[in-house]
């Protein structure tokens, strides 16, 4: 049985809708270990600002129907994207342990206030279920699908 290698992916996503930023996914596999950066930019093309640590939450799966625990590791803000997305992500992907970085724009994560994007609930979501596609087909699920 040989060692799982340290495997690096991307992609880039095309916004999800007009008005909505394109996506760039990256991830590191480890063993039992997934770390996933997010960043967004205004076209799949573009460079999206990089910034590790702007949100980051760590999550582990758990058994059951008892939540994956999580805990943010940073954030920038009142906003906690990151945290319940990661334990989506565990409980979508056991047995690893997910590192989830976001960069996203204050618009997709503020709760209230002048830079809150109307659709930003929209476009994360969107966002979400492309990044589970995307994983899915890198990393596989051990998990049968969760209905809508």
């Amino acid at each position: 049985m040989s060692e799982l290698q340290t495997t690096t992916h991307h992609t880039a996503v095309a916004p999800p809708f007009p008005g909505a930023p394109a996506f760039t996914f990256h991830l590191t596999r480890l063993a039992d270990t997934l770390f996933v950066w997010i960043g967004a930019a205004e076209r799949a093309e573009d460079d999206p600002k990089r910034n590790l640590a702007q949100e980051w939450a760590v999550a582990m799966p758990s058994r059951g129907n008892i939540p994956a625990t999580a805990t943010p590791v940073f954030r920038q803000g009142a906003g906690d994207t990151a945290l319940p997305m990661a334990q989506r992500l565990a409980k979508r992907f056991p047995p690893n342990q997910i590192h989830l970085s976001l960069s996203l724009p204050g618009s997709l994560t503020a709760t209230s206030g002048p830079n809150l994007d109307p659709y930003a609930s929209k476009a994360l979501l969107v966002m979400e279920k492309r990044l589970v596609a995307w994983l899915t087909e890198v990393v596989g699920s051990t998990r049968a699908p969760v209905s809508a």
